[in-house]
């Protein structure tokens, strides 16, 4: 896992630092025998240069930058790569003697040098289509493209490179090709060399602050995208580390190679590690925290479920808590549990809220990002019991499945085991296990609870109707949806109770220490839980594992979700950060779209029930009625339309409707 990306600072002075870098080798070359592309770009206005070479030795780079330099100015500082053209001591001297600033990026690390980066991609793209019927002439080509690349408005600035860099619209092919078109012929207004100059001036100024304004959004919009699969990573003094680096054999595949120590932090995500007695700085994504085993062992046993041979001399210890950042984010993953790969970066914010209102949100958000989770959390002050009409227990043999089937299953229960759902069970009740295809098409473990619901309690616990919640929302505006994740593994069993849960598996016996799916009251328990969480909250709903927060007014809004993401964190529980949108004007909510004028069916659902087959039998006539009665609130006279129907399902009619016209 990366760690966030840093913000690097807007300079609002042309060509005061520039990135440098090099394409190629290039194949087939020029006839001339060029290679290679120098390739240059200002850090202010995003002006670009390129310039073929036939060779990169320190010299000749030299040669070129200095072409570059007399016509646009020597810059303040040159950020590079580490290649030997740009750190030899030649090039050490030749920025010297132009009062340069070298800034060199750290290993292995492109994206340091990003800028560049991603203009010799767009670069290479256009060569690739100029010359497709000349590849051997590709270097005719490259003032071609950069004077396109320069005429056309930017997306982060939203100026052309040229206007800029100079002030005025620059007449390029592009331009002349408008004016044809328009039949534009603007005359030369008649100025004083003053008034020209003070107005270029000014019309500069102008053009590089509305072009940093809009840097600065950009960047901060890539920030914000960039860091949802992000998590910081820091490292101290002494610290033994493992580093990515290229194999031997081939520089396009990479391995961890170590331990080797940190010698100290430089910059923000920078360290200087020693190899066999060299400094090297290397950037923090290319390092992870290694950790020696206290004591020789031949086996190591994680959350006491599983016991797992091994032969490395670097493990992940379990007793490491939160803090250690290799126990979260993968490092030898087979010792550890299952890994959290969603954080409250990835909820889904309303597309209608200004600037300020996302802002405030996202400042909410990273307050409360521990509740934000795919995995389960630990309800507290919620249990589940199971109280059962008889003490004789029930047992059944574990149903047949397929090979490939059986295989899912295997990594499904591996899954709850590291998450600390179930463990082994040597308890007399067994319940068989059945596999269910979800929607898009992948396997869930369901089990078959039949026999032990037949001797169950029942929890009378009402569950709120959705006509019921949905009078409530009238008037309201702003709609936010949570969906706890695996809100029915949240909830741990009780400890007296947890042998009844027992179910078997073609491959082992096991037992649910958080509620499970199929009983027949762990639906009540959930409601109850929630509606003592959040039932006193108005504008607060909660159906099953789904919460509504909706409201009128944006402030009351924001309140709201404060006070519901404070008890959730407090109550120990997490909901789903994918599937949660916050601050929307209209929403999905238990098959229906939320609206502030309204609800309304979802389209989806509508079109599966214009695209139902015909029925041909009793069930498929009960499933059909089925479908469509969710949504009979919008259906006019529904019962006395489909009274036809459902006489067919009547005692005494055929179970074959063959017999029966449309």
């Amino acid at each position: 896992m990366k760690v966030p990306v840093q913000e690097t600072p807007l300079i609002d002075t042309p060509f005061k630092r520039c990135a440098v870098d090099l394409v190629g080798p290039i194949h087939p070359p020029t006839e001339k025998g060029h290679r290679y592309i120098l390739t240059l770009v200002d850090y202010a206005t995003r002006y670009p240069e390129a310039v073929p070479l036939k060779n990169i030795d320190s010299a000749t780079v030299a040669e070129a930058l200095l072409n570059i330099y007399s016509r646009l100015g020597i810059p303040e500082e040159v950020i590079s790569d580490q290649g030997t053209q740009f750190i030899s001591d030649y090039m050490k001297e030749f920025t010297r003697l132009l009062g340069m600033r070298q800034l060199p990026s750290s290993p292995y690390h492109a994206m340091a040098n990003g800028l560049v980066e991603k203009f010799n991609g767009t670069l290479k793209s256009m060569l690739k289509k100029l010359c497709a019927k000349e590849p051997r002439q590709w270097h005719r080509f490259i003032n071609a493209a950069l004077f396109a690349y320069r005429e056309v408005p930017q997306g982060l600035t939203g100026f052309a490179l040229f206007e800029l860099l100079y002030g005025r619209t620059v007449r390029g092919p592009m331009y002349i090709l408008r004016q044809l078109w328009t039949k534009e012929d603007t005359a030369d207004d008649v100025k004083t060399s003053y008034q020209h100059v003070f107005e270029l001036r000014e019309r500069l100024d102008d053009m590089m602050e509305m072009a940093l304004t809009s840097l600065k959004h950009s960047q901060r919009r890539y920030k914000h995208y960039f860091d949802k699969k992000a998590k910081q990573r820091d490292f101290k003094a002494g610290d033994k580390v493992l580093i990515l680096l290229p194999t031997d054999g081939n520089k396009l595949l990479m391995h961890w190679r170590g331990p080797f120590a940190v010698v100290e932090k430089v910059g923000l995500n920078d360290y200087v590690i020693n190899i066999k007695g060299k400094r090297r700085t290397y950037h923090a994504n290319m390092l992870k925290r290694y950790y020696e085993r206290d004591t020789p062992t031949d086996h190591v046993t994680v959350g006491a479920v599983m016991t797992l041979d091994i032969a490395s001399a670097g493990i992940i210890n379990p007793e490491f808590g939160e803090e250690n950042e290799e126990y979260q984010d993968g490092l030898l993953e087979l010792y550890q549990g299952k890994q959290q790969t969603e954080t409250s970066k990835d909820v889904i914010l309303g597309e209608g809220l200004d600037n300020n209102q996302q802002l405030q949100l996202i400042e909410l958000l990273d307050k409360s990002k521990d509740i934000f989770s795919d995995l389960p959390g630990n309800a507290a002050g919620m249990e589940h019991s199971v109280l059962l009409t008889t003490a004789e227990p029930v047992k059944s043999k574990p149903y047949g499945l397929p090979y490939r089937v059986r295989e899912t299953l295997k990594e499904d229960i591996n899954d709850m085991l590291k998450m600390g759902v179930i463990r082994p069970s040597t308890s007399p009740y067994a319940s068989p296990t059945v596999i269910v295809k979800k929607p898009d098409g992948s396997n869930r473990i369901c089990i078959d609870y039949r026999k032990l619901n037949k001797i169950s309690v029942f929890d009378p616990e009402p569950m709120i109707k959705a006509d019921d919640l949905f009078q409530k929302l009238s008037g309201d505006k702003y709609f936010t949806k949570l969906d706890l994740s695996k809100g029915y593994w949240q909830i741990p069993v009780k400890k007296e109770d947890i042998h009844k849960t027992a179910f078997v598996t073609p491959d082992g016996h096991y037992e649910f220490i958080k509620m499970p799916f199929g009983m027949v009251n762990s639906g009540a328990t959930l409601v109850r839980g929630m509606r003592r969480l959040l039932g006193d909250l108005k504008g607060v709903d909660s159906y099953i594992d789904d919460i509504l927060i909706h409201s009128e007014s944006w402030e009351g809004h924001v309140r709201l979700l404060t006070t519901v993401f404070d008890r959730l964190k407090a109550a120990g529980l997490t909901v789903r950060p994918s599937k949660c949108r916050i601050g929307e004007a209209n929403v999905e909510f238990i098959g229906h779209q939320l609206w502030s004028d309204g609800i309304k069916p979802i389209e989806d659902n509508i079109q599966k029930i214009r695209t139902a087959q015909r029925p041909g039998d009793k069930t498929q006539v009960r499933s059909f009625l089925g479908l469509t009665g969710y949504y009979r609130e919008y259906i006019a006279h529904y019962s006395t339309i489909a009274s036809p129907l459902t006489d067919l399902t009547k005692k005494g009619e055929p179970k074959k409707l063959e017999s029966y016209a449309d």
